[in-house]
Order: C-alpha cells, then sequence, then structure tokens
C-alpha cells in the first residue's frame, strides 16, 4: 500500500483536519510548518544508523569498534547539522577522528576497514570508510602530527555536503542519470558553505572538502581546478575518497581488494586524474610497493599491458 502523507495546519481545526485526511485515506499526518525539514531529513540525509543494543555490542566489540561507533556518531551530528543549519561541535570532530587514527594504529587498517563494511551500509559506509583509508595512509606515510590531524579530519568532513542530496540518488543501485549525477556534484559545495557558516574550520581542510573531486587534468567539480591548483591535502584526500570507494560494500557491485583499488589509482595516474605522489603513498600503506617515480611507473606498466 502506497503511504499517503497530508499536511495540516495548527490551531483549533487540527483535530478536524485530521479527521478529514483520514477519511481521504492518510496514513500519517505532518503539521504544515514543520514539514518541509521533516521530508528533507526523511529523504535526504543517510539517518543515524538504528541499532539493537545487540548490535551496538557487537560493534563496539569488533576489532576498532569502539572509534567506529565514535566516528559514526560524530558523522551523524554532522550530516544533521547540515540539514538543520545549526552548528555542532567540531571539537568531537576532531576527538573522533583521532580515535580513528589511534585505532587503526593499533589493529591495522585492513581490520578497521573489515569492521566498518560489517556494521554500516551506503554512503555512511563510504565516509567512515575515507577516514579510515586517510588514518592508513598517515600512519604509512608517517605523516607528522599536525598532517595527520588535518587530514583525518578533512576525511571525516569531506562528505557532510551529500545531507542535502535524495537518498534514492545516493544510495541507487546502477547507473546515474546526467541529471542525479548532476545532484550528486552539489555535496562538496553544500558542504563547504556549512562548514563556512558554522565552523572555525581551518582553509587547508574547507579547501579538501571543497575539491576532493578536482582532478589534475581540469576534468573534476566543482571548480575545474588543474595541476598546481590543487593543494597537497586534497590530492592525498581525493586518493582516498577513490581508494575507498573501491573497497566499499555495496550490494550492487563486487567488492575490489586493496590491490584492485591500486590498479584502479594507477590508470587514473597514466590518465592525469591524480597524483602519483600520494597514491604511491597509499599503496605502500596498504601492501603494495610501487616504482618511486612517475617514469618508473609508467615503464612499469608498459611491461605488463600495453599503454594508451
Amino acid at each position: 500500500m502506497r503511504a499517503r502523507t497530508f499536511l495540516v495546519d495548527e490551531g483549533n481545526s487540527e483535530r478536524l483536519l485530521r479527521v478529514q485526511a483520514n477519511a481521504l485515506g492518510a496514513t500519517r499526518h505532518m503539521v504544515r510548518r514543520f514539514a518541509l525539514n521533516q521530508l528533507q531529513r526523511e529523504l535526504s540525509a543517510p539517518l543515524r544508523p538504528k541499532r539493537t543494543p545487540r548490535d551496538l555490542a557487537k560493534l563496539k566489540a569488533a576489532p576498532g569498534g569502539e572509534s567506529a561507533f565514535r566516528a559514526g556518531e560524530a558523522l551523524s551530528d554532522l550530516f544533521e547539522g547540515v540539514l538543520s543549519g545549526e552548528a555542532i561541535s567540531l571539537q568531537g570532530v576532531s576527538q573522533a577522528a583521532a580515535g580513528v587514527l589511534a585505532s587503526v594504529g593499533d589493529v591495522g587498517a585492513g581490520q578497521w576497514l573489515a569492521t566498518v563494511r560489517e556494521h554500516h551500509e551506503g554512503t555512511f559506509q563510504h565516509c567512515m570508510l575515507v577516514t579510515g583509508v586517510a588514518a592508513g595512509f598517515a600512519r604509512g606515510a608517517k605523516l607528522s602530527s599536525a598532517q595527520a590531524g588535518a587530514l583525518m579530519n578533512a576525511a571525516l568532513l569531506h562528505d557532510i555536503g551529500k545531507a542535502v542530496i535524495p537518498r534514492n540518488i545516493l544510495d541507487k543501485p546502477g547507473k546515474l542519470t546526467p541529471e542525479e549525477f548532476e545532484a550528486v556534484k552539489l555535496h562538496p559545495v553544500a558542504g563547504y558553505d556549512y562548514l563556512g557558516k558554522h565552523g572555525s574550520v581551518s582553509p587547508v581542510i574547507m579547501d579538501a572538502v571543497r575539491h576532493h573531486h578536482e582532478a589534475l587534468d581540469g576534468s573534476g567539480y566543482p571548480d575545474k581546478l588543474k595541476g598546481e591548483e590543487i593543494t597537497p591535502l586534497t590530492r592525498i584526500l581525493t586518493a582516498c575518497d577513490v581508494f575507498a570507494a573501491l573497497v566499499e560494500t555495496r550490494p550492487y557491485k563486487a567488492t575490489r581488494t586493496p590491490e584492485e583499488a591500486v590498479e584502479v589509482l594507477i590508470d587514473m595516474t597514466l590518465t592525469s586524474k591524480v597524483d602519483y605522489g600520494p597514491v604511491r603513498a597509499l599503496a605502500g600503506s596498504f601492501g603494495v610497493a610501487l616504482p618511486p617515480t612517475m617514469g618508473g611507473l609508467v615503464t612499469k606498466v608498459a611491461g605488463v599491458r600495453p599503454l594508451g
């Protein structure tokens, strides 16, 4: 049976309006002045995961599970903040990101990602995986405390603009239409704008949130930046984002191994989409050794498969 929602006004006639709506086949009611916000929440943001006490205990008991839970709570707060327009505590975001970094150091990036895949799904899973991949990068590349903190915060914040994208588009089991893809492309600016209004986020992290879908050849979005216009932190975040998308679990696609994800990133490097430096460091963080230079990569690939 198809759900039928009726909007009712407040006041002396509200009860009568509900009775009339029921007579017309209403399955639920909304008070008009609250309806827009409620519908936007239902149709757009990935909702806070609902777990039974047993499921929650299982998550927290899993390797890295406590930090995954804390990061998930911070991420839920972020999505809700974007939708409501209310500011949230960015200190909580930083604490959650630091917890993931420490946890990945304890259990390993691969195990932490496995825990997330088991207990999260859809867009929420992707955002969590990017944070875990970033932690693996920071550990493997031996980033300084300041560099690791910036990357971890950028990873947790990077996709919060997806709160405004309809869920039927975000989690569509198949290729997006051109119109749907245009809707998805709104999320970097939506996240950037929210942080600009409500946070004290550093400019370098703000830049990474806005530009993590840019490409070195200028074919990315939203600003079609090229080459040196793309900052080092953004280049790292882009590589982590692509890697996470490839290793995530979705019902309609195969989950790639880290080695397979690196192969895709190599192709993106050879076509001037992503920077080889971060790709090589990320690959090394997940046990895949690549040549120290781009020239060495070209030579290696040419010896295995034809280029072009």
